[in-house]
């Protein structure tokens, strides 16, 4: 859910870097096994795309490969905009609507 509302603050799409700096926030690294998630690159590359709650979409016309992050569609299907932004203004101990344009979007999603 944290790396769905992460995609979503980014503007429904988030580099692969943005993503690994994020999650390195809350300790989880690429190349790194963790207790919990087991290898992260992994599960977030591979296991969550092919289960289709993320796309892993390389960016077009960049000089190198560079990749991104999108909401898959087990994600849309499954939860919605306003389920996630109400997750992550709780754990901001706010509300939805005090993120102004995501809620917004949420209604409108």
């Amino acid at each position: 859910m944290a790396l769905l509302g992460f995609i979503f603050m980014k503007g429904n799409r988030a580099t692969e870097e943005e993503v690994w700096e994020f999650l390195s926030v809350l300790g989880v690294y690429a190349g790194r096994k963790h207790l919990i998630f087991g290898e992260p690159r992994r599960l977030i590359t591979k296991e969550l795309v092919q289960k289709k709650y993320l796309k892993y979409l390389q960016v077009p016309k960049s000089d190198h490969p560079h990749y991104e992050f999108l909401w898959g569609p087990r994600a849309c299907a499954e939860t919605s905009k306003m389920k996630v932004l109400e997750f992550l203004a709780e754990i901001h101990d706010t509300v939805p609507s005090s993120f102004p344009d995501l809620y917004d979007e949420a209604l409108r999603d």
